[in-house]
């Protein structure tokens, strides 16, 4: 098993959101990478952020709520 897992592979697994199933030992690996790189780190905030999002918005529409745009005209 190597040590150090590259940006590459980081952004693959943010992107599958594979780190929530990942064994305790790859886990932290992955973590580890964050801490040291800012551009994974910044890669997996958005993802965090557009995971929310959508949720939210999966959510609304269960609730039978309409949704609009944030910048739409009211009038």
């Amino acid at each position: 098993m190597k040590l150090n897992l590259n940006c590459q592979e980081v952004s693959r697994m943010i992107s599958d959101g594979e780190d929530m199933k990942l064994p305790p030992a790859d886990r932290a690996r992955f973590r580890l990478h964050l801490v040291m790189c800012a551009t994974c780190r910044n890669v997996d905030e958005q993802m965090k952020f557009l995971r929310t999002a959508m949720r939210g918005l999966n959510q609304e529409r269960a609730k039978g709520e309409p949704t609009k745009p944030a910048d739409s005209d009211p009038h």
